[in-house]
């Protein structure tokens, strides 16, 4: 008998294809106004190869296997120096024998059901225990050492538990259930498969399971190199099944550990320059793990990709605009064209891309999703689910074991994310990966966690700071401070604004509205600019600030803390509102940025109005208030980079702060990894961020773009549409909504229901919310949306 790994995909019939031609014909005719000019073309290039859809042949088991098997030789060809010959073998094997539960009747059926129907007429079982299951009692412990003279008695837990939850699947059987199960309808076709007799299942191998899928499970105690060796095995032989799955050979595209393309093309860039004192060094400590603290503009970007030396690499940061702007700078200043950009908006940004012999944007962002590209930016909300133990995200931690991971601007991270980074660190550097943080300013907190958790300065990684006065020698102080203990000053901001570029950055979004309608009534030479925007106008005016900060006008431009990392913009002068340390040191980042000039005049003006500080606010009041206390010290003099570092570790001095919330809570989380059990969370549940907010449309926008949302959200709930179709039009859909923050109860303006939900499905989480948004986009002005000024409805909305 013949066993199949799965089902054939079926191709589109005729009259399915004609049916999705005529759908997004439709598309165009309702909404071609809505539409950029690459959405046509993506949609027209659909339209024009909607015939060239193939069926997927259809495989059988040995053939799958055969193939992961090759996946998994192929790419220990080329990686190999970076794992074990035993970890080789302990992954290959688990490529061979994962899919061997396949072959029980049940799973056939689903499969090839004309053949079972015909052979095994009598079948009734609906239920089918998971393949993965049945593999894993397929083979004893004295097999598994016999597979190969490098396998131990402590590889076999690691080894069986991976096989077992390759898939994840509800952990509910006892060992007799899957014994009467098998020997109904499994041991016959294992002994036909294999060639081999087989006389009974090995059950008690679920006793060496390090853990189980389910909540009944013991507490979960696993020394972290039988953890690790389990994230190793669990991890590539879903990246190779995944791979193979899809229709791929190489699980890896076109590496750079040969040719060192990114590295060359940096040096060709940075030609007729002499490398920088952190260039230098990154470039000199390849193979270590680092951590280069470096002010503003001393080429730490660059530093972090010749440190890659055309090693597979991650570059993070803490925000998505960030990302895309590290991504495009990737691709055209240093015209390296293997990146990927992996965030939940990333389809976004490959659809800009595309150009008309583009024909599978799809397999572009798929292939982005399976880590499979020389280099990858991304947020770490895509990387560092690993720590939550979840089933699925073990593929994350092994393959950052043989790649390198830059960290940039660790600080801007509030301590949840601190602690989800520094236990995912210690996992990296104990299964072999690397890692190298660079950032502006780095809390020496951190590095008393980090110790306190396996990383030691010296030992585990390597610290340089290039902010010591030895390394300053040509970049002269940017900047002095004023600290004021009133509310901000709008006399002395107009008369600024007049002849200077002057940046205002507010703690809060109400803040900012006030301060930029104070000032708009007295002169049109102000710009704003915060979170509460749709999508659409906060992408236009962030083009608009940094335009600005390129130009030789002066003016005003009223801003929150969304321009601290993401925006490279620099000013003249900055008012702001006193905030943390670190959150303080980023602003002033985006003053003098490029040190244009010695200031003899504060160009820092802190106001100490306390405004978004305290609990469930924007800061931390701890931290604020001994940012201020030590913020004085520095006041009405130049603050070298030098003095901001030691400003940074008076403020975060480990021995001072162990008693304020911001500690405690990176302890807290910290502990919380260490205790957690695989069985705890989801994938889905295991959230780096948890991020407490929801979609909304302002009523006024809904109004003027109703046809959208009713159309477009009906046109997303069609079948056989692909990836880069649906995306186009969640990204229209998109573009004229905004993320809203909730703390502790729903807001009463904002619809409980969400837009085109039916029978229970929601296609976009986007609900309809009656505040008042001022937006002109004629000449880009307005403050936003209102939350304090709700429209007068007549009582149907709600």
């Amino acid at each position: 008998m013949e066993y199949y790994a799965k089902s054939g995909k079926k191709i589109l019939s005729q009259e399915e294809i004609d049916k999705v031609r005529n759908e997004l014909e439709n598309l165009i005719i309702n909404l071609e106004e809505e539409f950029t000019e690459t959405d046509l073309k993506v949609i027209k290039n659909n339209i024009a190869h909607l015939q060239d859809t193939k069926e997927e042949e259809q495989k059988t088991l040995k053939e799958h296997q055969d193939d992961i098997v090759r996946c998994a030789e192929m790419f220990f060809l080329e990686y190999g120096e970076y794992f074990t010959e035993k970890e080789k073998c302990l992954v290959t094997e688990a490529c061979r024998i994962h899919d061997w539960g396949k072959v029980n009747l049940i799973f056939q059926r689903l499969v090839n059901p004309n053949l079972i129907k015909k052979m095994y007429p009598d079948i009734k079982q609906d239920t089918q225990i998971p393949h993965g299951f049945l593999s894993a009692v397929t083979i004893s412990k004295k097999e598994f050492k016999r597979l190969s003279e490098l396998f131990s008695e402590e590889d076999f837990g690691p080894f069986i538990t991976a096989v077992y939850h390759h898939h994840d699947r509800d952990d509910c059987y006892e060992g007799s259930e899957i014994r009467k199960y098998a020997e109904k309808y499994y041991l016959k076709q294992i002994k036909e498969y294999l060639g081999k007799d087989i006389d009974k299942l090995y059950c008690s191998n679920l006793n060496k399971l390090l853990y189980r899928n389910n909540t009944c499970t013991p507490k979960f105690t696993v020394d972290s190199k039988i953890w690790n060796e389990y994230l190793l095995i669990k991890g590539l032989l879903n990246k190779f099944d995944y791979t193979v799955s899809a229709g791929y050979e190489d699980a890896e595209i076109v590496p750079d550990l040969r040719e060192k393309k990114l590295k060359k093309n940096i040096e060709v860039y940075l030609q007729n320059k002499e490398l920088r004192p952190a260039q230098k060094f990154m470039m000199e400590h390849k193979n270590e793990n680092l951590i280069i603290v470096a002010p503003t503009g001393s080429g730490k970007t660059e530093a972090a990709l010749l440190w890659l030396n055309g090693e597979k690499g991650f570059y993070t940061l803490p925000l998505k605009v960030s990302s895309n702007a590290i991504y495009s700078r990737i691709k055209t200043n240093y015209s390296y064209s293997d990146a990927a950009l992996l965030h939940s908006d990333s389809m976004a940004m490959y659809l800009k891309e595309f150009d008309q012999d583009d024909t599978d944007i799809d397999e572009k962002y798929n292939r982005a999703k399976m880590l499979s590209q020389p280099l990858t930016v991304c947020t770490v909300d895509q990387l560092f689910k690993f720590v939550y133990k979840a089933l699925g995200t073990e593929i994350l931690a092994a393959t950052l074991k043989y790649s390198k991971l830059i960290l940039d601007e660790i600080q801007a991270y509030e301590p949840r994310i601190i602690a989800t980074i520094i236990y995912g660190l210690k996992t990296i550097q104990e299964m072999g990966g690397h890692f190298a943080i660079i950032t502006a300013t780095f809390p020496p907190v951190l590095k008393t966690f980090m110790k306190k958790y396996g990383l030691s300065e010296g030992i585990q990684y390597q610290f340089k700071d290039f902010t010591e006065k030895e390394y300053q020698l040509e970049q002269f102080p940017r900047h002095k401070i004023r600290i004021e203990n009133s509310e901000i000053n709008i006399e002395k901001i107009l008369e600024q604004g007049s002849t200077k570029k002057v940046l205002v950055i507010c703690n809060t979004v109400s803040k900012a509205q006030k301060i930029y309608r104070e000032i708009q009534e007295r002169t049109e030479n102000v710009e704003l600019l915060h979170s509460c925007y749709i999508r659409r106008d906060r992408a236009f005016l962030e083009q608009k600030i940094m335009l600005f900060s390129e130009s030789k006008k002066p003016g005003i431009w009223i801003t929150t803390q969304i321009v601290e990392a993401s925006l490279d913009i620099d000013f003249d002068i900055l008012y702001t509102e006193m905030c943390t340390a670190d959150s303080l040191l980023q602003r002033m980042g985006r003053c003098n940025r490029k040190g244009r000039y010695v200031p003899e005049e504060p160009n820092i003006v802190v106001y100490d109005d306390r405004n978004g500080v305290g609990k469930d606010r924007v800061y931390n009041s701890d931290m604020y208030d001994r940012s201020l206390r030590f913020l004085h010290e520095y006041e009405n003099m130049l603050f070298s980079e030098e003095l901001k570092t030691v400003y940074m570790n008076n403020v975060y001095n480990p021995e001072e702060i162990t008693e304020t919330s911001y500690y405690k809570e990176i302890e807290e989380w910290l502990k919380r990894f260490s205790a957690i059990h695989p069985a705890e969370y989801t994938s889905k549940e295991a959230k780096v961020r948890d991020i407490k907010s929801i979609t909304i449309v302002p009523e006024e926008i809904y109004d003027k773009k109703q046809r959208l949302f009713e159309y477009g959200i009906d046109f997303l709930r069609k079948p056989n549409l692909r990836k880069e179709v649906r995306s186009i039009m969640k990204n229209r859909l998109e573009d004229v909504t905004l993320s809203m923050s909730i703390y502790n109860k729903f807001p009463k303006a904002v619809d409980r229901d969400v837009i085109g939900s039916k029978n229970g499905r929601n296609i976009m989480n986007i609900h309809r919310a009656r505040y008042k948004y001022d937006f002109n986009h004629e000449n880009g002005k307005g403050a936003g949306l209102l939350l304090n000024e709700e429209l007068e409805t007549d009582g149907i909305f709600m």
